[in-house]
Order: structure tokens, then C-alpha cells, then sequence
């Protein structure tokens, strides 16, 4: 019998991880709107809630995040290494601050990507030499 090893994640998995990780990011928004204190505090509660979301469960194991956890998927490096805690900064501040300085637009070209390329890998995988893979098949490099 022939073993699967680093399937890469389809698109279902993907979008369960990200709706889990910026759907509490999106409430987050919602609760501050109403929250009557300076603006940068907000700022400070989002940007926090953001990384407790995305980044901070990297410490734990690398390259995952609340999301993946839940959808069992792991950032791997193209080698299929353990992703280093600065390449996971890097690509999860650069989905943040080009998602929402395109409004979301970044989102849905890089979901349409993702359903058209084989290796399922979307802008910022290519960016960062990074990919995504089910947990259950991950045997490292």
C-alpha cells in the first residue's frame, strides 16, 4: 500500500482554518466599534486578538493556528521542514496588512489561486516558500 505523505490541504480546509482565525478577528472588530474608549486602545485590543489568533500558537507548534488546529492542517516550508517562527510572522503580517489595505480583495484572488493551481498553494505560500499540508500525512522534509 503506497503512503500519502504531505497531501496539501484543499480549499475546504483552508477557508474552515481562516474563517476561524479572522472570524474572531472580525468580531473583535465589531465588539470595539462600540466600545467607548480611545481609538489605539482599540487598535491594541484587535492587533492583540489578532496575533493570540494567528501567531501566538506557533510557539506552541509550529505552524499552526487556532484555525488549523481545528481543520488539522500545518504550515510546512517547501521542503516540508518546520516552518521558523519569523517566516510565520512575516507571512501572517503580510496577509493582515494586504488584506485589509485591499479591502479584502487579497482574500479572494488568493482563494481563486488556490482553487486553480495542483500544489493548492495561494500568494503568500508562494511568497514565503511556505504550503499547507494535513497534519495526518506530515512527515518532516
Amino acid at each position: 500500500m503506497k503512503e500519502i505523505r504531505n497531501l496539501p490541504v484543499q480549499f475546504n480546509e483552508r477557508i474552515h482554518a481562516f474563517s476561524i482565525d479572522y472570524g474572531v478577528v472580525f468580531l473583535s472588530i465589531l465588539i470595539t466599534i462600540f466600545l467607548y474608549i480611545h481609538p489605539a486602545f482599540k487598535a491594541v485590543i484587535i492587533l492583540s486578538v489578532w496575533y493570540m489568533m494567528n501567531i501566538f500558537p506557533s510557539f506552541i507548534k509550529r505552524g499552526i493556528t487556532l484555525g488549523k488546529l481545528n481543520s488539522k492542517t500545518i504550515i510546512v516550508d517547501e521542503s516540508n521542514n518546520e516552518v521558523t517562527l519569523f517566516t510565520i510572522h512575516k507571512r501572517s503580517f503580510f496577509i493582515l496588512i494586504v488584506g485589509f489595505l485591499t479591502v479584502g480583495l487579497y482574500f479572494i484572488v488568493s482563494f481563486f489561486l488556490l482553487t486553480k493551481r495542483n500544489d493548492k498553494r495561494s500568494i503568500h505560500d508562494l511568497l514565503f516558500k511556505t504550503k499547507v499540508v494535513y497534519k495526518d500525512s506530515y512527515i518532516s522534509g
